[in-house]
């Protein structure tokens, strides 16, 4: 008898552990094991995410006449144990995995293994793009790699958005015409949610009581657990706000955590929706006419240009990447940033919804909460760590390359070209935060001067030595070569200021 084991993010009928099975003969093992869950303090509505998605697959395998071990136990071993003893199997087959935790503590049950069991690792495709190997081999070498390169060869060979050899519409790239601020009324199509059904209501009462001290409210969940509501999901992301999401694509708005953005990452992720089918029907909204040509590249470069390549990165720089910082920034993460409770309204706008539904976009978690992290000097694994155990879709495969390296750039340039810093400038072009906050954007070292201002100027100098050789950083380097010395001390004694406030914990109560 063969064993196949699914684990809570490879919920995905197609794939070949369970394509291949026997339905006569193999049993499908699914372990809701406590100990995974206690890796780190996971946001409640990501526990009631994996293991009500985990009981519904489990339900439709067993629907589709497969017969299926599902245990609830202390660890994965434990409920291999368990199962051992009830079906004794001699073949084991597992989908690869790509989390390096994972992947290790699976190396060590295979070596605790007796010698009459087999383990057979099977194909992770469709769950990404590419399989490991195929990935690797498209970053050769150390690094650095160029993600631009990346995600025009990997289109060109799946043939996404091609006219013959060239792109359509002549250019690998619409980002230029998608970053259109969104300034107040404009009005963006509501997401498409889910009412909690019965399998999930059990799942949520019991995180209440089982984990009630990790982080994130469990007031509203409106995330697909089953992949019919995922599909639902994604229908009505490509038909009502596709068509918007390009051009704003790096907005925000005060009291919109979503806009157009699709929220799809979290099905995706766990494999409720496979990668290449949410790109082919945004290909085909494009064809038949239903979305624009920025929206729809923008929407897909997300998934070809960053997703596989993010994935591919972790895969070649693992585990020494989860130590990176090239800054050595060692600051210890704010007491707000698990309460949402600060004046700055950007960081107010953008962690709350974190805390609420375990999301907030990618341009809040990017040029806001990184981009704060960076100024402030956090410890990019306290960082990485608040991402991970914070947000609905994250995965440590996905979270170690976006923030150490494109969020806070302690990967010393490994995966971005430049830090993704900014002052106040950015925040408020790009969004109505500023609008309703007691600092003001344009002041810089004034009571009421936006933080965001003299902390990135301080960043800049207290870096210079290792950023000042950038390329792309030459022309602001040039300009903070041209203050007087006094300006530059006033800014560097602001920053000092700040810090020392938000050290104490008054800096997000009192200003």
């Amino acid at each position: 008898m063969s064993t196949r084991w699914i684990f809570g993010n490879q919920l995905c009928m197609d794939l070949p552990v369970l394509k291949e099975a026997d339905r006569e003969k193999d049993v499908i093992l699914m372990v809701e094991a406590d100990s995974r869950t206690l890796w780190q303090s996971y946001h409640k509505q990501k526990l009631v995410l994996i293991f009500s998605s985990m009981r519904h697959f489990a339900e439709e395998l067993t629907d589709k006449g497969f017969t299926v071990d599902y245990r609830k136990a202390e660890s994965f071993r434990d409920g291999w144990e368990a199962h051992r003893q009830a079906y004794d199997p001699t073949d084991v087959h597992i989908t690869k995995v790509t989390d390096d935790r994972m992947r290790r503590a699976i190396a060590k049950w295979e070596k605790g293994l007796s010698d009459d069991v087999t383990v057979h690792y099977e194909d992770e495709r469709p769950l990404f793009l590419l399989s490991a190997e195929e990935v690797k081999e498209r970053l050769p070498g150390d690094g650095p790699w160029q993600a631009d390169g990346f995600y025009r060869n990997l289109r060109h060979d799946l043939g996404i958005l091609m006219d013959g050899e060239r792109p359509i519409g002549g250019k690998w790239s619409y980002d230029q015409e998608n970053r259109k601020p969104a300034k107040s009324g404009v009005d963006f199509p509501k997401k498409r949610t889910f009412r909690p059904d019965e399998i999930t209501e059990e799942v949520i009462e019991e995180v209440k009581e089982t984990y009630s001290d990790h982080p994130g409210d469990l007031d509203d969940f409106i995330w697909p657990v089953k992949r019919e509501e995922a599909l639902k999901a994604l229908n009505q992301f490509i038909s009502d706000r596709l068509p918007t999401f390009g051009t704003y694509q790096d907005a925000m708005l005060i009291g919109d955590p979503y806009m157009s953005h699709s929220l799809l990452s979290s099905a995706i992720n766990i494999g409720l929706l496979k990668p290449m089918e949410v790109i082919e029907k945004a290909e085909a909204a494009y064809e038949k006419g239903d979305a624009p040509l920025n929206a729809v590249e923008g929407f897909i470069r997300q998934i070809v240009g960053w997703r596989e390549y993010m994935r591919g990165i972790y895969l070649k720089k693992m585990p020494a990447y989860k130590n990176v910082n090239v800054f050595n920034h060692k600051r210890d993460l704010p007491a707000f940033f698990y309460t949402g409770e600060t004046n700055m309204k950007c960081m107010e706008q953008s962690i709350k919804p974190v805390i609420e539904r375990g999301y907030s976009h990618h341009i809040q978690r990017l040029m806001v909460i990184g981009n704060f992290a960076n100024l402030f000097g956090i410890s990019p694994q306290q960082t990485s760590d608040w991402f991970n155990e914070m947000y609905i879709d994250a995965y440590d495969w996905v979270v170690l390359p976006n923030v150490l390296g494109m969020a806070l750039y302690a990967d010393d340039g490994l995966l971005s070209t430049k830090p993704y810093v900014s002052s106040a400038n950015y925040i408020n072009k790009m969004s109505d935060y500023c609008s309703e906050c007691p600092f003001h954007p344009k002041h810089k070292t004034e009571d009421d001067a936006c933080p965001f201002n003299a902390l990135y100027w301080d960043f800049l100098d207290r870096n210079e030595d290792k950023l000042t050789g950038n390329p792309r950083m030459k022309l602001i380097y040039s300009q903070w070569g041209k203050r007087d010395e006094d300006d530059k001390e006033a800014l560097r004694n602001k920053a000092k200021s700040l810090k020392q406030q938000l050290s104490k914990g008054a800096f997000d109560t009192n200003l």
